[in-house]
């Protein structure tokens, strides 16, 4: 039977391969430009003054050439906090412009030619063993140092942070006033306390973020999106927060069972229904987290292109601030998601056809050699005879030739390739005419003589 193709069921087979294609379209998770990247956390600050002040320091390779440098404790406001936290600064060849700033993870260190990314974890060890973390009286005790003041405590550790960031030593606490030098008891309490910080410094690893919702790894999965990854210094439930999505959407784990509440480490994943319209959506996490020691807050928009040594749009950034007293703060982070709507696939069901082969049976008969007896007879001089005896000659063997038995298959094969039938026909009636023609001829001439 031959294959016919009709224009209507080429059409159906495009549009039915159009649309498989176009419901296996991915549910894509759309980044927000106002939201935090990932490696930040949804924390923003900005700095304001009236932290408390400490010695002025001179420093060996200062970057910035002035001598001598101002130290202090950097007030933080943090967005929604009432009470500021506590910093200390990085990076010498930056300065502070009251910019927007946000908390990020130490690898988003936006200055590549400084040193603190090789000695982030010994900065981190000094916030956890000086001032404010301890008391005056125990890091006293602890650097073998009697009365250590305020003033003192700030202007060591903030030269032991420059000294792992920034690549300098101190020289020593120098006052900027020349009229009125430091007592030698004040120069000798910020060396001794320098050195307790960086003499012996086996490094802290990183805090955890105060609040973020990781996406990195998001992706479609079926009806899925996700996974987002919740990270935070919380040490209980969050609070979540879906009432932006719309109907259709919900908030599930990995299996697709709803989610109501979540916690440091839990991967969530927004969830389509078949059906719902393409769109996009906002869900949120809330929590009271500690803002913890060495987390660090960077300019909104710095990165290392604009910001590393050289580059001439470095004056445009702001100076890095590290938090130096964990604090308590109620904080959220928002992650956005959008979808297409999801489609079922169609289904093309295809029918195949098998045709047994034909059988063809062949019968052999066994070959049987065959013999001729030939007697000789002689006649002598005298008028006798004399016979032999018989002589037996092999002959040929004698074959039967097998004949082939065809068994026709009742099913019918499909009918491929040109007829034979047609130019059978053709040629009979060439043959036809050209014997009417040999007969023509001849009449004719037998006619003409």
């Amino acid at each position: 039977m031959a294959n016919r193709f009709h224009p209507g069921r080429i059409a159906a087979a495009v549009l039915g391969a159009s649309i498989a294609l176009m419901s296996a379209a991915p549910l894509a998770f759309a980044a927000d430009s106002a939201a935090p990247q990932d490696g930040t956390s949804s924390v923003t600050a900005t700095p304001v003054n009236g932290g408390p002040r400490g010695v002025d320091v001179e420093l060996k390779s200062d970057k910035q050439q002035s001598t001598p440098e101002q130290t202090a404790l950097i007030k933080l406001r943090i967005d929604g906090v009432k009470d500021p936290v506590l910093t200390y600064c990085i990076g010498l060849t930056l300065n502070l412009n009251g910019e927007k700033m946000h908390e990020v993870d130490w690898d988003k260190y936006p200055n590549p030619s400084v040193d603190f990314d090789k000695n982030k974890s010994q900065i981190n060890w000094v916030l956890h063993n000086s001032y404010p973390t301890m008391s005056l009286a125990d890091l006293g005790k602890a650097a073998g140092i009697q009365g250590l003041t305020e003033a003192e405590a700030i202007g060591a550790t903030q030269s032991a942070i420059w000294h792992y960031s920034d690549g300098i030593d101190l020289v020593g606490a120098k006052s900027s006033d020349q009229k009125h030098p430091y007592p030698q008891k004040v120069v000798q309490d910020v060396d001794k306390l320098y050195h307790f910080l960086t003499d012996k410094n086996p490094g802290l690893n990183q805090p955890k973020p105060t609040l973020n919702i990781v996406s990195t790894d998001a992706k479609q999965n079926g009806n899925l999106v996700g996974p987002f990854v919740i990270k935070s210094t919380a040490t209980g439930d969050l609070k979540l927060d879906t009432s932006k999505f719309p109907k259709g959407v919900t908030l599930t784990d990995a299996k697709g069972n709803p989610v109501t509440s979540v916690k440091d480490g839990d991967s969530v994943f927004v969830k389509v229904a078949d059906g719902t319209p393409a769109g996009n959506t906002t869900f949120s996490v809330s929590t009271e987290a500690t803002l913890d020691l060495g987390r660090i807050f960077v300019g909104v928009n710095d990165n290392p292109d604009k910001c590393k040594d050289g580059s001439k749009d470095q004056k445009r950034c702001t100076q890095p601030l590290i938090v130096a007293q964990a604090s308590k703060v109620t904080v959220s982070a928002e992650a956005p998601a959008s979808w297409t709507t999801p489609t079922t696939p169609t289904t093309t069901t295809t029918t195949t056809t098998t045709t047994k082969p034909t059988t063809t049976t062949t019968t052999t008969q066994p070959c049987v050699p065959s013999t001729s007896t030939t007697t000789v007879t002689t006649t002598t001089s005298n008028g006798g005879t004399t016979s032999s005896s018989p002589t037996t000659t092999s002959m040929p063997p004698s074959c039967t030739t097998p004949t082939p038995t065809t068994t026709a298959d009742t099913n019918q094969l499909a009918y491929t390739g040109a007829s034979v039938i047609g130019p059978v026909i053709a040629a009979i009636v060439l043959i036809g005419a050209g014997i009417g023609a040999l007969f023509f001829v001849r009449r004719r001439k037998a006619n003409h003589s």
